[in-house]
């Protein structure tokens, strides 16, 4: 995909963090969220600033920030409406919850004691002078400005939740506090401090110098084709409606967008610090990396709803998606490329035939009407991440995984190498799986930067960061030497909880910077044999047992069973059908393609109605199936002795 052809300037930014506590995940979400559309976006050729960092409040504030913001409130000091100036003083009673920092109404506490629906802790009852900032003088223009969708707030039921608050009626907004001893003094009455979300709000455009409209500000505020939020959902009021009214009663530009996503949870409770509902980021980075976190977070659920954190499914999708569909495609591809092809990339092909021109026009630039398969595969990924539909970008991506993994199988390379007059062929091949591997890494690399760039640097290209130029078909160039083959995500084979959560009381430090090589912890640790005295066998009994080495060609479930997988294997001069109960550890998907140690000449056997002709060796890892296989291409049916 070459560039847009209108290039677009976009500003991206995350709430900032409150940081009284260890961190957690959910921090992390928003964060790695808009990190993914911004490289999604630069990948395009757009121009993109990203923002992101902490509360300040209860610290000395910036100068560039108290500048700023300051400049904005003479502003709102100025601003009138109908119904009065846009700032008043006036008397606030109501409840306070001091870990939100935010007054709320009756009906958004729970009972007994006015609970904090957030943070499940006693709101106060709270009575003083304050400042106010006249919302409700603004309802009409909110709702005309979200139903018109110049601010478009996502998803669909956030904005209609929005609508609904205004609909019911804005209430002014107390913007001052008089018993907070930080925070920046209000000037006309220094006993006074603004309050916090206020203030808070404001680093969205002192950032950029906007109180002396520097030229970041000109170009990514003022002038910027989108100005985009992602927060999470509790805090849609303050950005939805607190802060472009306050922008447009300045006469500033407001929002565009706004993209509110679900919660995190565990046990179907919201993660949190001050409930202690929480997960150790630091151990899962510790053991699965930083790609394999950001792969998981965005693909497991969908960004703008709550989903569910397990340690099986984070498991499950590592060993899944990571080591076994992408993970093993890039080796077999890489050490094929080695074997074939002398460790260089092959010559490009010549004309190409149907066959092959599907996998080739799939990842072209221009929609080509050669199937009924639609958009190329570039756009549809591309669409998927403007959508923030994350975990659809990484479906479409992870399907051509498996299809280029089936290719393997289909087009049998090592069939290839053995006949002379086809090394043409095989060399054609090899180019194209190489190089659907390379854009297959380029359109993972906003979800998975460091994985990518590791494939790249085995392809032989540097290790950087891709442009625009990356989207094109064709970038590997015949004779590149091929770099080192590594392992991209080692199997992880585990007993112990992936993630326990969190204790404050025994931690402090902050997420540490991820190595670049895999994780030591991704390393299997088998388990002991429970009795050393096991029985012996001699030479001429192990004889007796057929090993030969097979290829899965298709695999389903078995009808009925949790465990029992259908495998149709190959043997070269023959076809089998087995019956392996490792469902636990590999989807059928994951297996096409694999090679395998075939026990050759057991009886057969029926399993659950399924007859079985044959056994695959495995290895039990924490009582997890490992399968055997090589390290090297080897022929179909060769014994293993």
């Amino acid at each position: 995909m070459s560039p847009d052809s209108k290039t677009k300037t976009t500003f991206h930014t995350t709430p900032i963090y409150y940081v009284n506590d260890v961190p957690h995940p959910g921090h992390a979400y928003t964060t790695v969220a808009a990190d993914t559309l911004a490289r999604a976006r630069r990948l395009r050729g757009w121009d993109v600033f990203f923002l992101t960092g902490t509360d300040e409040h209860g610290r000395t504030t910036d100068a560039i920030h108290v500048e700023g913001f300051l400049a904005l409130w003479a502003k709102l000091k100025e601003a009138q409406t109908p119904q009065g100036p846009a700032v008043y003083r006036g008397t606030y009673a109501g409840w306070y919850c001091p870990r939100c920092e935010e007054f709320k109404d009756e009906d958004e506490l729970g009972e007994p004691g006015h609970l904090c629906a957030i943070h499940e802790r006693p709101a106060e009852w709270t009575e003083e002078q304050n400042y106010f900032f006249r919302l409700s003088a603004y309802a009409p223009w909110l709702e005309d400005e979200i139903k018109s969708g110049r601010l478009c707030i996502e998803p669909a039921g956030r904005r209609n939740e929005v609508l609904a608050v205004i609909t019911q009626g804005l209430k002014d907004v107390s913007i001052s506090r008089a018993r907070v001893k930080w925070g920046i003094p209000v000037p006309e009455e220094p006993s006074h401090v603004f309050y916090v979300w206020m203030d808070a709000l404001a680093n969205y455009i002192t950032a950029l110098g906007s109180a002396k409209r520097a030229p970041e500000y000109v170009k990514y505020w003022e002038q910027a084709d989108e100005r985009m939020h992602f927060v999470g959902k509790e805090i849609i009021r303050f950005h939805c409606l607190y802060w472009p009214a306050m922008l447009h009663a300045a006469g500033l530009p407001v929002p565009t967008r706004v993209f509110a996503h679900g919660w995190l949870t565990r046990d179907g409770r919201k993660l949190s610090k001050t409930t202690g509902n929480t997960i150790d980021p630091d151990a899962l980075i510790a053991q699965f990396g930083v790609d394999a976190f950001r792969y998981f977070f965005l693909r497991e659920g969908s960004f703008g709803q709550d989903w569910d954190y397990t340690d099986e499914a984070m498991v499950k999708r590592y060993n899944s998606d990571l080591a076994n569909d992408l993970g093993n495609l890039v080796s077999r591809a890489l050490t094929m490329a080695a074997r074939y092809g002398g460790g260089e990339v092959c010559a490009r092909p010549g004309s190409l035939d149907a066959a092959d021109q599907g996998l080739e026009v799939r990842f072209q630039s221009t929609k080509i009407d050669y199937d009924e398969s639609g958009p190329v595969l570039l756009e549809e990924v591309f669409e998927r991440y403007e959508a923030l539909d994350y975990a659809g970008a990484l479906s479409i991506l992870w399907s051509w995984v498996g299809q280029l993994n089936q290719r393997i199988v289909a087009e049998a390379p090592w069939e290839m190498a053995k006949d002379p007059e086809r090394r043409g062929e095989l060399h054609a091949f090899l180019y194209r799986l190489l190089e659907a591997i390379r854009l297959v890494a380029v359109m993972a690399w906003p979800v998975m930067p460091r994985a990518a760039r590791r494939i790249f640097v085995m392809l032989g290209l540097p290790d950087q960061d891709p442009g625009p130029g990356a989207l094109a078909w064709g970038a590997l160039r015949p004779g590149q030497k091929l770099g080192e083959i590594q392992p991209l995500f080692p199997r992880i084979d585990v007993g112990a909880p992936a993630a326990p959560a969190s204790n404050p009381k025994e931690k402090e430090k902050t997420v540490p910077e991820t190595p670049k090589e895999p994780p030591p912890a991704a390393k299997a640790e088998t388990t002991q044999a429970a009795s050393p005295a096991a029985s012996t066998v001699d030479i001429a009994e192990f004889a007796k047992i057929e090993l030969r080495a097979a290829q899965v060609i298709a695999a389903e479930k078995v009808p009925g069973s949790r465990k029992l997988l259908r495998l149709e294997v190959d043997l070269g001069d023959e076809k089998r059908q087995i019956v392996s109960g490792i469902a636990d550890a590999y989807t059928p998907e994951s297996l096409v393609g694999r090679k395998i140690v075939l026990v050759a000449n057991l009886k057969p056997a029926k399993v659950m109605g399924v007859e079985s002709n044959g056994m695959l060796l495995a290895a039990s890892v924490d009582g997890r199936a490992v399968i055997c296989t090589f390290d090297a291409d080897v022929p179909l049916g060769a014994k293993v002795k």
